[in-house]
């Protein structure tokens, strides 16, 4: 008998192939039977009729670095139908890590993924040292995904160096040496990969620079032939310039060229695949197109595997009632911010109050809640005509018509009335956005011609990070919805095409033989999804982290069902309650007959 029959629907293998109709057998947390009918008895029939069935997908870029210690679930990542996700990005991580400098990783982390220190004060046990201790930490506990991790740059460096990386010396001939032996000693743990951030706008809470953002070539060099050693694992690596000239540093192409010299010469002393960061902003449309068209002259010319890594969508940032907006800073409603949404937003309704909180300016910073909502509170009322107006359901392509200026031309309101209504209307859950990248010219045209190109992969969700000013975890659903069925303005791209690029193109690029793709014998990482239903929620705040802490999640509807290694873990867009992932350490066997838990 069968643990599980998956009856009737259209399966979009991740390979690319477009889909075929058919059933899917499953026992042991394999798959044993595509295609065609099915008439062997099993102790769960799911009914797929009319919807379609994929690989689980894999979520390569998160910041769950700290997450994984204190949450078994990793949303968003979780409602969205991910069932292996990968942390250790952008250099920023908490092992190595000795006693005397935690303090500056939490301050790194916070900083540079917006992770709130007191979470993860609350949250870390620091029961480990090496990364292999970290690895091990992990491997303890239960998860609804498989979960991997990478050796980050950042810890490691403070780890070798100490004082010395936090003031950016750069490292002798010793210290490269022995960050080589770390991460030749995480490899064998079984780390995925090793990670760097080299741009200046990564900064810590107090404002410094990220250590190995200045690393000289000898440095990055040699921790890449380390890690290449042992045959396995990615580099990622976020490169000088990756994000534009946005904070005035002044990055030239001649500089940009450099640095993608220096990530070739990484890839091939690795003699690994090598994935790095690549985004488009309005200062800079189009030098996107000249890295990917220096990685595949470095391609054809040198033989490397590298893989410019996209967003799907924009990315931006997110003003909402309970996260980051432009009126936390003022005396009125400082007065009432300790009240429930619900009631906070009535209060705010009130035409006394109303007057109040647009007629004031903000309280001194030291009035203030943090330094840093003082700083967001003032940033974003000077720019104000660069956000729309967002609303259920949500629109990820809306056209000028939802920018602000233009509400408050149209309605005759000045701008920050107009953000003050959406921010209180209904529950509470209206959203302004600033679209900060890859939305060149007010459209996702920029995305549409990356997602065309083989050599891109597919990221950037960034689950478990930017958690109040951002929401990018529902990636996957976006990609699929999106994409392949709603877009208005402008063409589509096949299904099985967006399918692939979340399942079998980083399956393999992570040589995760196991998954990625449906086929006898793989893991039965599995979603069944209602393709017509499949729609994202709008962004909503939750205070669910450790010392209450507050995060953005975007959740979906349209899984049917989502299985990890045999186990169904969601069912009907439900947490089961099933925990079959574990950590799994790249170059090892995976675990697989869990699907009795």
């Amino acid at each position: 008998m069968l643990d599980t029959v998956i009856r009737g629907g259209t399966i979009v293998d991740g390979t690319g192939a477009p889909g075929q109709a058919g059933d899917i057998g499953v026992a042991d947390g394999r798959i044993v039977a595509l295609g065609g009918k099915i008439t062997e008895p099993a102790r769960d029939v799911i009914d797929a009729d009319g919807a379609i069935v994929t690989p689980g997908f894999i979520d390569i870029h998160t910041h769950y670095d700290g997450q994984y210690l204190w949450d078994d679930v990793m949303d968003s990542s979780f409602s969205n139908g991910v069932t292996t996700a990968i942390a250790g990005n952008c250099g920023v991580g908490f092992a190595p890590a000795r006693p005397e400098y935690r303090r500056q990783l939490v301050e790194m982390m916070e900083g540079v993924e917006d992770i709130p220190g007191i979470v993860l004060d609350a949250g870390l046990d620091w029961n480990w040292r090496s990364f292999p201790d970290y690895l091990d930490r992990i491997a303890a506990r239960k998860y609804t995904m498989d979960v991997k991790a990478a050796i980050t740059h950042a810890p490691l460096r403070v780890f070798v160096m100490g004082e010395r990386a936090l003031k950016h010396e750069q490292a002798t001939p010793e210290d490269v040496a022995e960050m080589g032996r770390l991460v030749s000693e995480a490899m064998a743990a079984g780390a995925c990969g090793f990670s760097v951030g080299r741009i200046m706008e990564h900064r810590s809470s107090v404002g410094d620079f990220i250590p190995g953002t200045f690393s000289d070539r000898a440095e990055m060099l040699g921790i890449a032939k380390a890690m290449g050693a042992h045959g396995t694992g990615v580099l990622q690596v976020i490169p000088l310039g990756a994000s534009g000239d946005i904070m005035g540093y002044g990055v030239t192409a001649e500089q940009r060229a450099a640095e993608h010299a220096l990530l070739v010469e990484m890839a091939k002393t690795a003699g690994r695949p090598l994935t790095y960061l690549v985004i488009s902003g309005e200062d800079e449309p189009h030098e996107w197109r000249t890295m990917i068209a220096a990685t595949e002259r470095a391609v054809a010319e040198e033989g490397v595997n590298m893989r410019p890594q996209v967003s799907p969508r924009q990315i931006g940032l997110l003003l909402t009632i309970d996260g980051y907006h432009i009126f936390q800073c003022r005396p009125s409603y400082m007065a009432i911010r300790h009240l429930p949404r619900l009631e906070r937003i009535k209060a705010m309704r009130d035409p006394d109050v109303k007057r109040r909180i647009l007629s004031e300016e903000d309280c001194p910073l030291d009035q203030a809640l943090t330094p840093m909502v003082h700083h967001f509170a003032g940033r974003f009322a000077k720019v104000l005509e660069t956000f729309y107006a967002l609303s259920d359901p949500i629109d990820y392509e809306p056209d000028e018509s939802r920018r602000l200026d233009r509400i408050a031309a149209a309605t005759g309101k000045p701008m920050d009335e107009v953000l003050y209504d959406l921010l209180t209307e209904g529950e509470g859950f209206g959203i302004a956005a600033q679209f900060c990248y890859n939305y060149n010219g007010g459209t996702l045209a920029t995305p549409y011609e990356q997602m065309q190109n083989p050599r891109i992969l597919s990221g950037l969700g960034d689950g478990g990070a930017h958690l109040l000013l951002s929401c990018d975890g529902a990636m996957p659903t976006f990609q699929l919805s999106f994409w392949a069925r709603d877009r208005k303005r402008g063409p589509k791209l096949p299904l099985e095409l967006m399918v692939h690029r979340l399942s079998g193109d980083p399956a393999a690029l992570y040589e995760m033989h196991d998954r990625g793709t449906l086929a006898v014998g793989k893991r039965a990482d599995i979603n069944v999804i209602d393709f017509n239903k499949l729609s994202v929620d709008i962004p909503r705040m939750q205070f669910d982290l450790p010392e209450g802490g507050g995060r953005l999640i975007q959740r979906s509807q349209g899984y049917l069902a989502t299985m990890v290694n045999g186990a169904m873990t969601r069912r009907f867009d439900e947490d089961t309650g099933a925990r079959p992932g574990r950590l799994h350490r790249s170059g090892a066997p995976a675990e697989t007959a869990l699907a009795a838990e």
